[in-house]
């Protein structure tokens, strides 16, 4: 059986979950809009670069949404000592 994380309840923080509505959206805003997308295409360069630049699109969107699981983010330790001590 799956089990949640400890933090499920609070899943809207998480900036993997967001990268992931953006990308949804991006995506969405794509399939509605051919007439974009074919544009952005025609960005692409011809040939074999075009797969070359799609893998390199590709990695990038994927190290992305990797990254945003693996850091940890939180709230940031105050060192009272330096507010003691200034």
């Amino acid at each position: 059986m799956m089990k949640l994380i400890d933090e499920a309840r609070q899943w809207h923080k998480f900036a993997s979950i967001r990268l992931a509505a953006l990308a949804g959206v991006v995506a969405a805003y794509l399939a509605a809009n051919p007439d974009v997308t074919q544009s952005l295409l025609a960005l692409l360069p011809e040939g074999p670069a075009r797969v070359l630049a799609s893998a390199g699109i590709g990695l990038f969107v994927f190290g992305l949404a990797t990254g945003a699981r693996l850091v940890k983010v939180g709230k940031p330790v105050v060192d009272e000592t330096d507010e003691a001590g200034a």
